[in-house]
């Protein structure tokens, strides 16, 4: 009578031990792959964290970004070519005798525009919605270069000494390309170029430092 009832004993803890394996087994899957999942969550948490960062991380190298610009001075923003011409009328009267005579110049003048760009001249600022620079206008950062294209002499007076007063028309045009360059860094165009040249300037210095994944938008305040 013993004998049947350790067998099913035997039978009855063999079967207790398999579902234990079982159940550990499913259990020590279960918790392998929730510990998958964590790991993860974990991953994307970081990369996010990482992504996040990227976004403002530029904020750490304005004051570094200012001291980059400052090294440039006198900032080139843009050089701007144009052509004039100039019509002038001489006269000259020697002894009750007049003479006239028209000279007409072709000429080319490059401009050269800027920011003044010393220490105390200007500021950059920025938050996670953007950077903000705050400067002076931009100006003539050198002298305009006068080129002459071509010139004629459709009248011709014979008491006027037409060479010399070429060269003397000559001399007159760096003060009015000077004067010119007073208007031309006004337009519109010419500013956006100069706004252009600054901020790729700046990104491409903040782009180089470590960690700092995106740029926010750059807006110029002037003085």
């Amino acid at each position: 009578m013993k004998k049947p009832f350790v067998i099913i004993w035997i039978v009855l803890l063999t079967g207790a031990v398999a579902a234990f394996s079982v159940v550990t087994s499913r259990q020590n899957e279960y918790q392998h792959n929730l510990l998958a999942k964590l790991l993860v969550v974990e991953t994307e948490l970081s990369e996010t964290q990482n992504t996040l960062l990227g976004y403002t991380k530029f904020t750490n190298y304005l004051s570094e970004s200012k001291k980059a610009i400052e090294g440039q001075m006198k900032f080139l923003g843009a050089k701007v070519d144009r052509e004039y011409v100039q019509i002038e009328h001489l006269q000259k009267s020697t002894l009750g005798l007049k003479s006239d005579a028209t000279i007409i110049l072709k000429y080319a003048v490059e401009y050269s525009f800027g920011y003044d760009l010393k220490p105390e001249s200007f500021t950059v600022l920025g938050d996670k919605t953007g950077i903000t620079i705050t400067l002076n206008k931009a100006e003539s950062v050198a002298s305009p270069a006068v080129k002459i294209l071509s010139h004629e002499i459709p009248e011709k007076g014979l008491l006027i000494d037409e060479k010399a007063a070429v060269i003397a028309l000559q001399q007159q045009l760096h003060a009015v390309a000077q004067n010119r360059a007073k208007e031309v860094q006004k337009e519109e165009a010419v500013v956006a170029l100069c706004e252009k040249k600054l901020g790729e300037f700046l990104r491409d210095f903040l782009t180089k430092q470590s960690n700092v994944g995106v740029i926010p938008s750059i807006k110029f305040v002037y003085k």
